[in-house]
């Protein structure tokens, strides 16, 4: 990639008035060098659904992604931003957006689980494909494989909890399938959790007790860190961040959030969330990954109604967060292919180097920029490694959703000729009769 194609943007967002041209180059041929040398690891990268929504046959479109392809991002625009990981997201749309009602139980059936499934074997059929470009990781030494191998380290992430279909054991599988990471909710609450919803100012209908976690979420935080799949807070209520940061025995993570306080927006994490955040009494670890999305990070001209965000203001919000709980436990997260406006400076996948030279710009030592391009989310990864490596004597846990209504499965033995019980368990089930549904 030639640097002078990115000289012009990293020029206009220098922080300072006294940058002159030979330091832009500077700084960005610095931000170059450690990122041909380090991997700069993207949280939250929505491709697959780009594939999805334009393609009658997504797994037909997959050898397209190494030529141009619609969106943020494909594999000649990664190699040029020098990408070195990615979580590829797993996701499907809340059911509202869809048209379904889940009902107030979360009981109504929804293609979610389907979804979620295919999203999945889509991003492994991405690896597959492009296995010159893409290696599949799970930890940070399987990142650092791939990156020496010259290769996109792919991660995978599952965003919303609305796609378990309320069940632990769907995501005990998923966690086997490559899952790294689970935010607890999308734009809708779950079984699991609260969501702080869509658009700022949007009332939500209190589903958990507090606007938290419900029974079922707490099991799901504690088999997270079982299962050494992280817990992400992004998307979630206040009220979800605190009780899960009580909860958890591993490090949480934020992978597309920006600062409550410096653009005041539900999907920002508050100070006051922050300051839990290290590694005092009463704290717990944690990283958070700063999103591109102009509404979550500001500022708006209302005369013109138009976003003013550009590469500076995302620098702002990493200074921010980074102010409150340490240049050790902030990172870099797109939220490309997810998205319909974009940073000024941040446009696509090219772009990368901007962020990087302008944080060295700022002063940012070498260390600290290695750390935020993703030397603090390995270190993350690797203590939630640590905690699934102590509880792997654990049990999986065996809760269900309350307010299931199918289990105990009394009807699963037919009846007439067709009972596929054995008569002891045929007489058990009858004498059962109708108190089942009474308990539950």
């Amino acid at each position: 990639m030639r640097i002078s194609s990115l000289l012009p943007t990293a020029i206009a967002f220098a922080s300072t008035s006294a940058s002159t041209e030979p330091d832009a180059a500077a700084h960005l041929g610095h931000a170059i060098k450690l990122m041909s040398a380090n991997p700069l690891i993207d949280t939250h990268i929505d491709l697959p659904q780009i594939i999805r929504s334009l393609h009658r046959n997504p797994h037909s479109a997959l050898p397209s992604l190494n030529a141009s392809f619609s969106g943020h991002i494909d594999l000649p625009r990664a190699r040029e931003g020098h990408l070195g990981g990615a979580f590829w997201t797993v996701w499907a749309p809340c059911p509202d957006v869809l048209g379904d009602d889940p009902g107030p139980d979360f009981l109504n059936p929804t293609n979610h689980l389907r979804d979620a499934l295919e999203m999945l074997d889509l991003i492994q059929g991405m690896i597959t494909v492009h296995s010159d470009d893409l290696q599949f990781a799970r930890s940070s030494s399987q990142v650092m494989d791939a990156f020496k191998a010259g290769k996109v380290a792919s991660l995978i992430g599952l965003e919303g909890t609305h796609v378990l279909g309320n069940s632990l054991s769907s995501m005990r599988l998923l966690a086997q399938l490559g899952v790294r990471y689970v935010t607890l909710t999308h734009t809708c609450h779950s079984a699991f959790a609260s969501s702080c919803g869509q658009v700022s100012g949007e009332v939500f209908n209190e589903v958990h007790e507090g606007n938290g976690l419900s029974a079922l979420g707490r099991e799901l935080v504690k088999e997270l860190n079982r299962l050494g799949v992280m817990v992400d807070l992004s998307h979630t209520s206040v009220e979800t961040m605190n009780q899960v940061i009580d909860l958890s025995e591993a490090p949480v993570v934020w992978t597309h959030s920006g600062s409550r306080a410096l653009w005041d927006h539900p999907r920002n994490v508050p100070d006051d969330v922050l300051a839990k955040i290290g590694d005092g009494p009463g704290q717990i670890d944690g990283v958070v990954q700063s999103v591109f999305f102009p509404p979550f990070i500001g500022p708006y001209d209302e005369k013109n109604e138009r976003w003013l965000a550009n590469v500076s203001r995302v620098a702002d919000h990493i200074e921010h967060i980074a102010s409150v709980i340490g240049r050790n436990r902030v990172g870099i997260a797109s939220d490309f292919d997810g998205m319909y406006l974009e940073v000024e400076g941040l446009e696509d996948a090219t772009k990368y180097p901007n962020l990087v030279a302008e944080l060295i710009t700022r002063g940012w030592s070498d260390d600290e920029v290695i750390g935020v391009m993703g030397g603090n989310l390995m270190r993350i990864m690797d203590k939630v490694d640590a905690v699934a490596e102590a509880k792997k004597s654990e049990l999986p846990s065996p809760a269900v959703w309350e307010k299931r209504g199918d289990l105990p499965a009394t009807r699963w033995g037919g009846g007439g000729h067709n009972t596929y019980w054995p008569a002891d368990v045929k007489k058990a089930v009858e004498d059962m009769g109708s108190w089942r549904h009474d308990e539950l």
